[in-house]
Parts: structure tokens; C-alpha cells; sequence
């Protein structure tokens, strides 16, 4: 697996496909729109048009579905979405010229050479998918529709040129649940979004002031939000009454009954406001129960801040215990409020956070992602040019 990237401008010309919705900037958690942003800077760039807006509006209305008590739309993980996306890019290329194409997601096979961004697969939702709660995060998606889906990204993946994977975690998965061979994959990782993060945050937590946690997560029980709000009652109980813990992400607040003392409810944030945040408290936690990735652990991270996940999915990769945080294992709050005293109580994990903030900026930028990229298909490119290249006679 390719780990290595390039900063110069590549000769490369790339085609870009990602089924937009309202707000593109926001899509994913911004994940396309910052790697196009990116992209653009060291290649030539070509927008392929695959969203058709007024199919997209008709198909959500008619997949709608009411699944364990809440209605909600099915299109995108429908046949006629597949169909109509497919028709579209293939079009598109047809109108474009273009060396190679990266598809966010499982888009469509194509006979240009492209690559496919995930973080994670149709295998993984399988492995996990409860008979009583689906998968966390995938409302409305039964083991039917994932099995259907599975075998259309089985061809996909079949045909595509590279995989480009958001982690080492699901890399394996690639080669030991969807059978994807090594060298067809290259661990890109994922970049961070953290304006304002230039300057060297304090490796020191000033001495005698209360102890501050911070959650940040729009999907809080997925995030295991519930745990950090119990764990939280623990601390004060038994560590220190001024513990106090903001959560930021949903609109409102989710659990029964008024926010609980010593929590501060802030909502939904933009990336600056979030960005200010890490820099004001002292530990970030989010032991999620499903984690494809976890971009906010980096953006902790670049910002100094030590992070608490779980020891699941790529949280691992992130967090290394006893340097920049610790994992937990369990929802028990008890066990998650003994990690958050190991971190606080031991200064040089905040300080060891800190002197490695730079470094974590530039090694996960998206820059640097799309690096990564365009050197895989770089590499990719040489050998297909070579064998089209006209043989010497005598």
C-alpha cells in the first residue's frame, strides 16, 4: 500500500465525481469539497456533472419508507439513483477528456480508469448490521438493500483501478471481507478541517483551573454522547465537582429532561467556532460505537487537544494510548471516566499533544491527501503508458 505523496503540481488530468446535495460545502462533513479544493491546487481538475436535482427530489419522495418507527427516504441506495448517476457520468465523460477519474463513493463502473474514496464498505455494514437497531448512522438501510448493495460494489471494486482508503482498519477489510487485492489499495487517510490552527498551542494546562471536556458530534448517540454525559456525573462526583463538559453538534438537546449541571449545551458550530473550541478545553471525548474514521480525533489532535475514543475501527490508528489520549473498550461511563482522569493526571500527554500538533497538520492535510492521491495514479499511469508506447524495429 502506496503511503507516500507528492506537493508539486502533477500533469495529470483528473475527473472529479460526487453526487452533490444542497450545501456542498457541507456535504460529508466536508470531506468532497475540501478535497476538490485541494486537488485543483496540484492538478488539472475537471468536474464531472453526475447529480440530477429534479430525479433526486422525485426519487426521495417516492422511496420513502418507515422503518422502526421513523419515516424517512431510501433513494440513494436505490436501483433508479445507481441508474440515473451511472447515465450521467458516463455522459459526462464522454463530454471530457480525462486521464482518470476519482468517484467519492461507489459510483459507477466506467471504462476510464477511475479510483473509488471510501471509508467504509457494503461488508463492513453487513458485519455490523443489528437485527434490532440496523447499523448506527445508516437509517432505513436493511440487510436486504446491504446484501444488494455488497454485490454491486463487489464489480465495482472489480473493475475500478485503485481503492483509496480512508484508514489502515478498512484496508484490511478490503483484502479480508471484500476481497480486494493489496496492491489495489492505497491508505490515503483523511484530511482535517481546522481554520485557525497555525499557531503552536500551549503544551501546559495552566495549573488550578477545573477540568474541561469537550464532545463534538451532530449524531450524539452513535458518538456514545449518553456515555460522556454519565461519565461526566462520575467525575464530579468522585474526581472534581468543577468538571464540566461542552457538547457541540446536535441542534438540540437529546437526552430526557434539562441539560445536567456542569454541562454546557452549545449546539451546532461552524469549523472556526469548533476549532476555537478544542483550543479552550483540555480533553476531547468521543467514545463512538461506529466509526468509519473519526476526522474530529485529527482535528483534536492538530489543535493540540488529547483525545478519548474507543478501541474499534480506525480510532487505534489515531489514538495512541499513554502519548495523545486513551481508548475504552465498553459503554460503561465508569470505564470511560477512569481514561479521562489517566489523561488529565498525566501532564506530558497534553504536552507530548501539543509538540506534535504541527506535525499532524501537515502530515493529514487535505493536501497532502490529494498528494497521496495523485501519486497512486501517477504510478498507475506509467505502466499503462509504457505499454502503449510503439515498439523499436529494425
Amino acid at each position: 500500500m502506496r503511503k507516500g505523496y507528492v506537493s508539486a503540481r502533477t500533469e495529470v488530468k483528473v475527473g472529479f465525481a460526487y453526487a452533490w446535495k444542497k450545501s456542498p460545502e457541507k456535504n460529508w462533513s466536508g470531506t468532497p469539497w475540501q478535497l476538490r479544493d485541494a486537488l485543483r491546487q496540484q492538478t488539472e481538475l475537471v468536474d464531472l456533472a453526475v447529480e440530477s436535482p429534479a430525479t433526486q427530489a422525485l426519487l426521495r419522495f417516492a422511496y420513502v419508507r418507515r422503518r422502526r418507527g421513523r419515516w424517512g427516504s431510501v433513494y440513494q441506495w436505490s436501483p433508479l439513483w445507481d441508474w440515473t448517476i451511472q447515465r450521467k457520468l458516463r455522459a459526462s465523460l464522454r463530454r471530457q477528456s480525462v486521464a482518470a477519474v476519482i468517484e467519492i463513493g461507489d459510483l459507477s463502473e466506467v471504462t476510464t480508469p477511475f479510483y473509488v474514496y471510501q471509508d467504509l464498505s457494503f461488508d463492513v455494514l453487513e458485519r455490523y448490521y443489528d437485527d434490532a437497531f440496523g447499523v448506527p448512522g445508516f437509517k432505513g438501510l436493511d440487510l436486504g438493500t446491504i446484501r444488494r448493495r455488497k454485490e454491486r460494489q463487489h464489480k465495482i471494486y472489480d473493475s475500478a483501478a485503485g481503492i483509496f482508503a480512508m484508514s489502515e482498519w478498512f484496508a484490511g477489510t478490503l483484502t479480508q471481507w471484500s476481497g480486494v487485492p493489496k496492491e489495489k489499495i492505497t491508505v490515503v487517510h483523511a484530511g482535517i478541517a481546522s481554520p485557525g490552527a497555525q499557531e503552536m498551542p500551549d503544551p501546559e494546562r495552566p495549573s488550578g483551573h477545573p477540568p474541561r471536556l469537550l464532545f463534538v458530534g451532530r449524531d450524539f448517540f452513535r458518538k456514545g454522547g449518553e456515555s460522556v454525559v454519565e461519565a461526566l456525573a462520575t467525575l464530579r462526583r468522585e474526581y472534581s465537582p468543577e468538571t464540566t463538559l461542552t457538547v457541540v453538534g446536535p441542534k438540540k438537546w437529546p437526552l430526557s429532561g434539562d441539560v445536567p449541571e456542569g454541562v454546557e449545551f452549545v449546539g451546532d458550530r461552524s469549523p472556526v467556532e469548533v476549532t476555537r473550541l478544542y483550543r479552550e478545553h483540555d480533553l476531547f471525548v468521543m467514545p463512538s460505537r461506529f466509526e468509519a474514521f473519526g476526522i474530529a480525533f485529527r482535528e483534536a489532535l492538530a489543535n493540540g487537544l488529547p483525545a478519548i475514543g474507543r478501541a474499534e475501527f480506525a480510532m487505534p490508528e489515531i489514538i495512541e494510548p499513554g502519548k495523545n489520549g486513551a481508548l475504552v473498550s465498553s459503554d460503561d461511563p465508569s470505564e470511560l471516566a477512569s481514561a479521562v482522569v489517566s489523561v488529565l493526571e498525566v501532564p506530558d500527554i497534553r504536552r507530548h499533544t501539543a509538540l506534535a500538533a504541527r506535525e499532524v497538520r501537515k502530515m493529514f492535510s487535505w493536501e497532502a491527501v490529494a498528494g497521496r492521491m495523485l501519486a497512486a495514479i501517477s504510478d498507475s499511469a506509467r505502466p499503462c503508458a509504457a505499454a502503449q508506447a510503439p515498439e523499436g524495429g529494425e
